[in-house]
């Protein structure tokens, strides 16, 4: 019983999605629950060549056919929302909005285009910042003013807490904490705090129900548009191209019309990285995109097949920031991953055959 959740350390982009798929897959999850934030973040997993994203559900149900809910500190984009309804096949028995979540309209998403300030900082336009602002002006629709939305309108924390009290539910962080309104580098940030309290807070959970918070962290940090990447060397594009870790970002630039490629870093400045771990009151930690650091990883499902290279990476985590790392993600496809406890449930043929009705 209880609830697990998975929070983007750094600048995001981490692979929440995957790792909060595996999560709630792994814990036989009742529920999962996204908490802040809109329509903003792109969480998503490879099966095969196809990728399968969301910007308004969380991605914890891909694998776990559970109960899916938008708690109140989420905004709400309805023409996102209900293209992933019908592209998921979901129903309003399985999918529940709060009724207090407030609106992303046209006009919010036109107002952050027009923005030189959100260009500057790597937006992506989604109109959520312009959408809370409202909310806090007492001048945002609300869910509940939603023709459309009706058939979905529940009391989120009401079900959340419930459901914690029955077995294991899983909240899905957004973005990354520096991206934090409160704990980042302003300007350049969202505009929300995106730790985990507040993802509790966003869904409506009663704090004591949380049981493990599990920040995502890439081996090699990346960030969008401008800030700092802390006290660390940052690789150059022809490096990247180099070495085949190239990253493009669903935002593009105005300027080429090209998605923008990602700032890299060579490595984790570790006082961020402990102050991750203090701000969420994060126990675990899930290295993702090892590949790219050790390519000899690349694919690897056990955690004895893990490269030296790559254990040397952990113990130097665990050693700096005294939390365990209990996953690892090994490469593109959703099932290159491996857990320090070997405890992860094989995806049956069943599962395949449903997950391929998507592509």
């Amino acid at each position: 019983m209880g609830a697990n959740i998975v929070i983007g350390g750094l600048w995001g982009d981490e692979g929440k999605g995957v790792i909060s798929a595996w999560e709630a897959f792994r814990t036989d999850s009742l529920g999962v629950f996204r908490g802040c934030g809109g329509s903003n973040p792109e969480h998503g997993l490879f099966i095969d060549d196809t990728y399968l994203k969301v910007n308004q559900l969380p991605l914890g149900f891909i694998l776990q056919e559970c109960l899916i809910g938008i708690g109140p500190g989420t905004a709400v984009d309805p023409e996102k929302f209900q293209y992933e309804v019908k592209r998921f096949h979901l129903s309003p028995e399985r999918v529940k909005v709060d009724y207090r979540c407030p609106i992303i309209t046209a006009a919010n998403i036109a107002e952050e285009r027009k923005n030189s300030n959100m260009k500057a900082i790597g937006s992506t336009f989604s109109g959520t910042g312009v959408a809370m602002s409202h909310a806090a002006l007492r001048i945002s629709p609300m869910a509940v003013d939603i023709k459309e939305l009706q058939p979905y309108l529940d009391d989120v924390p009401g079900i959340a807490n419930e459901l914690a009290k029955k077995g294991k539910i899983n909240l899905e962080g957004t973005q990354g904490t520096f991206l934090s309104r409160f704990h980042g580098e302003y300007p350049n940030v969202t505009s929300v705090d995106v730790t985990a309290p507040s993802v509790v807070a966003g869904v409506g959970l009663n704090f004591r129900a949380v049981d493990d918070v599990i920040v995502a962290v890439k081996t090699l940090p990346t960030r969008e548009g401008s800030g700092s990447m802390g006290d660390v060397e940052e690789f150059t594009r022809e490096e990247m191209e180099e070495l085949g870790i190239i990253e493009y970002s669903s935002i593009i630039d105005p300027k080429t019309g090209e998605h923008q490629i990602r700032r890299k870093a060579k490595s984790i400045d570790y006082g961020l990285l402990n102050r991750i771990i203090m701000l969420n009151g994060a126990n675990k930690i899930a290295l993702t995109f090892a590949e790219q650091y050790d390519p000899e990883v690349k694919g690897v499902t056990e955690w004895s097949a893990l490269t030296k290279k790559v254990r040397e990476l952990i113990d130097k985590v665990e050693k700096a920031t005294n939390v365990e790392v209990s996953l690892v993600n090994t490469g593109k496809q959703f099932t290159n991953i491996v857990s320090k406890n070997d405890d992860l449930p094989r995806i049956s043929d069943a599962i395949m055959q449903r997950l391929r009705t998507y592509i």
